[in-house]
């Protein structure tokens, strides 16, 4: 992972040597640009939050409900032989399979904010461990990512509680009352992060890696402001590198986080029930604490439980929410570049 840190001192110290041109922004600029960060905000909230990581957990809790075979009787009452057609009832379709049905399902638990469920809990989560692993990297001997893991599994109680909260109802319970046993969760999530924690800095690592062997001029390289353009071999790189990270995307980072998730799931209460079908048994894998068990899912429990219709389901919705978000993003531009170009034959009619 490229520093941004690096990359913003070039910047500046370019700049500082070439300082570009002032440039008058009219005041009715300020005013618009004000107003679409109002109108703007909640649509990238939704894309960023709502669509990358609830819909997500949503679609990893769901279990689909099992087909059931219809008693097998006549109209008249008397059972049927074994050359008589039994009718066997299908399941409905999953909630997650659909964004519309997701967004109905999260709606009706109170209105159109419910798409924001959890966002608060999450930007803090986000911002202790971001500072978390900024102290720790300062330590001796211990590098960014190391300090980053032992951030994830220092903060699971939380994460694990964050998950419980979007993927249930509402709750008079405080944040701090919900969260589960510590020791329970430190138990059942260690593995499942430090997966998901190797597969994602995996996902970053290895283009890295194969961008420096095949060549690749990097950001903090060859190409900077003012630099050479991109030509056909580094295009032809750039794909190479972007499949290689979507692919470790697909084949790591996608499993290990519907696997922690559901991890995390099966560490919520019995009292409390999930908004979506949730197999709490883990197809009896899982047996509650009280018979002599653990009282949560192990990580091969929660991939094995996960049959192939719900990966097709999981992938297929991260892929619906991949185009939903460029559709949204190239409107927003359009919107933009609107404005712009309104702006300038306005500045324009005042000058003649």
């Amino acid at each position: 992972m490229y520093s941004s840190v690096t990359i913003g001192g070039s910047l500046v110290k370019r700049l500082a040597e070439n300082p570009p041109q002032q440039v008058k922004v009219p005041g009715a600029a300020i005013f618009v640009f004000i107003a679409d960060f109002v109108v703007f905000l909640p649509v990238f909230l939704i894309l960023l939050y709502t669509l990358s990581h609830v819909y997500p957990t949503l679609a990893a809790v769901e279990d689909p409900l099992p087909a059931y075979e219809a008693l097998p009787m006549n109209d008249d009452g008397t059972p049927k032989t074994d050359t008589d057609p039994v009718r066997t009832a299908q399941p409905g379709k999953p909630i997650t399979a659909s964004i519309r049905a997701t967004n109905r399902l999260i709606r009706s638990l109170g209105g159109w904010l419910s798409n924001f469920r959890g966002l608060g809990y999450g930007f803090l989560i986000g911002m202790v461990t971001v500072m978390t692993t900024g102290i720790l990297s300062r330590l001796p001997f211990v590098p960014v990512r190391i300090a980053h893991l032992i951030s994830l599994l220092a903060l699971s109680p939380l994460a694990t509680t964050w998950t419980h909260l979007v993927i249930t109802g509402p709750s008079a319970k405080s944040f701090a009352r919900r969260i589960p046993s510590v020791k329970k969760v430190y138990v059942a999530n260690w593995f499942p992060t430090f997966l998901l924690w190797a597969s994602a800095h995996a996902a970053v690592v290895f283009p890295e890696l194969l961008g420096k062997a095949i060549g690749l001029r990097m950001p903090n390289g060859p190409i900077q402001v003012g630099g050479e353009p991109m030509n056909g071999s580094d295009a032809g790189k750039v794909i190479c590198v972007a499949a290689l990270s979507l692919l470790l995307q697909a084949v790591l980072v996608i499993p290990a986080h519907a696997a922690l998730t559901r991890v995390q799931a099966s560490l919520l209460p019995a009292d409390e029930d999930t908004i979506v079908p949730f197999d709490r048994s883990f197809a009896g894998r899982v047996e509650p604490e009280v018979v002599t068990g653990k009282g949560f899912a192990t990580f091969g429990a929660a991939i094995k439980t996960i049959p192939r219709s719900s990966w097709v389901r999981i992938y297929l919705l991260r892929i619906k929410v991949f185009f939903v978000s460029m559709a949204v993003y190239f409107v927003l531009g359009a919107i933009v570049l609107l404005e712009f170009v309104l702006l300038g034959l306005a500045e324009s009619a005042k000058k003649n």
